[in-house]
């Protein structure tokens, strides 16, 4: 597994090599940004850049929070385009496919 992608190793430490409580942990956050790329694109398209943001913020959190380390880093650099007011298009597209790499690599760990 990618560890740019997934740092299950590192996060693992946060909740003291717990393995059932992190892979409830994925599963929660799986349930909950699944579709995060298209509520952010909504809130993006519907002008309410504060609320895109916030979304934004709050993946990004969760996502360094559970070693997800590219997510965390695409969500930063998409926070901070739209923070500029600056063409969100870019960063919006390595949004998504760092989401898509993470909720992947976040089920085959839950899966093993």
């Amino acid at each position: 597994m990618n560890e740019e992608v997934l740092d299950w190793k590192e996060a693992m430490t946060r909740v003291l090599n717990k393995r059932e409580l992190y892979s409830r942990l994925l599963g929660k956050f799986i349930d909950s940004e699944q579709d995060s790329g298209t509520r952010i694109s909504q809130a993006l398209s519907a002008g309410e850049t504060e609320r895109a943001r916030n979304l934004v913020h709050t993946t990004k959190g969760a996502a360094a929070n559970l070693g997800a380390k590219a997510l965390a880093a695409a969500a930063l650099e998409l926070e901070m385009a739209i923070k500029a007011s600056a063409d969100t298009t870019s960063a919006m597209a390595h949004f998504n496919s760092a989401l898509t790499d993470t909720l992947v690599a976040m089920q085959a760990f839950r899966a093993q």
